[in-house]
């Protein structure tokens, strides 16, 4: 009796309300839900519809030790992408850890601005902060015959982007560079520049969620408060030398600041600078072209 109750409580029902019941304390009901389906869609692919059809299949002991280690991952705030090693960007899958920060959908519109922008692949594109190279893989996912370059100040970020690039069969040039120092490297030009840099600054921080501020890597998140457009002036300098004329340079950006960001690129000389809203109406995005 005893082995056939352990078998039970091996069942998905029996584990999806293991996970339900461990993190109703921490989590609301609906992430918790999107947790069940990420777990077993990492584990055996499965769908909504499977979690309903197979919800009376056993898992090995080996599916339980893990779905019990990742619910103690999660009741400490751990990013779920973490936990199971992975995401999705714009339909490719993306290995993550905590040397790189989560894709956000906001980099999906971003994307998304530059690939309606350019429909044809001969262009050549840099990519600066590429952490792990969602940006980037993507672009060449969707553009194969775009040549494209991809910087980071951490080394350790370059090999979670190398890695990314390798498993999507993505050729992409990747450097350890510092822009604050980009004079000291030999700089072929580019007809598209775009960064996703630090931008939060840290009178911000009261404002953000304990999983980002005790996982993500702080060096690609924050900036001072003093500061807060010092990697915009840095890319934008170097940008106006290394565009080619009619090149585009695109930003995410803290909505709290898309004004003074339009007003230095202005001030460097870009030209039909224009800040685009997300989804949810934020000012989130900038293009300019270099004339």
């Amino acid at each position: 009796m005893a082995t056939q109750n352990c078998a039970l409580m091996n069942t998905v029902t029996a584990l999806s309300r293991y996970i339900k019941e461990q993190l109703a304390d921490t989590h609301q009901q609906g992430e918790v839900d999107q947790f069940i389906l990420r777990i077993f869609d990492h584990l055996r692919s499965f769908t909504r519809l499977d979690l309903i059809m197979k919800r009376n299949e056993r898992l090995s002991e080996e599916e339980v030790n893990y779905i019990r280690e990742a619910v103690l991952r999660l009741k400490n705030h751990e990013p779920v992408q973490y936990v199971l090693g992975h995401t999705e960007f714009m339909g490719i899958e993306l290995v993550v850890n905590e040397k790189v920060l989560i894709p956000r959908p906001e980099t999906e519109e971003l994307v998304a601005w530059i690939l309606d922008d350019h429909l044809n692949d001969n262009f050549s594109l840099l990519d600066i902060g590429t952490g792990s190279g969602c940006i980037p893989i993507t672009i060449k996912k969707r553009r194969p015959g775009a040549q494209i370059e991809a910087w980071d100040i951490c080394p350790d970020a370059l090999d979670v982007a190398c890695c990314n690039a390798r498993r999507n069969e993505a050729d992409i040039r990747f450097e350890v560079r510092d822009i604050f120092n980009f004079r000291k490297y030999n700089i072929s030009t580019k007809d598209i520049i775009v960064s996703n840099p630090p931008y939060v600054t840290v009178k911000e921080i009261p404002l953000m969620q304990p999983n980002v501020l005790k996982y993500e890597p702080e060096v690609a998140l924050f900036v001072e408060d003093d500061k807060p457009l010092k990697y915009y002036e840095a890319i934008g300098e170097m940008a106006i030398d290394f565009l080619k004329p009619g090149g585009c340079l695109y930003f995410e950006i803290n909505e709290a600041y898309s004004r003074e960001v339009c007003a230095l690129l202005e001030n460097y000389g870009f030209v039909q600078v224009e800040r685009r809203k997300d989804i949810n109406g934020r000012w989130r995005m900038v293009r300019a072209y270099r004339p």
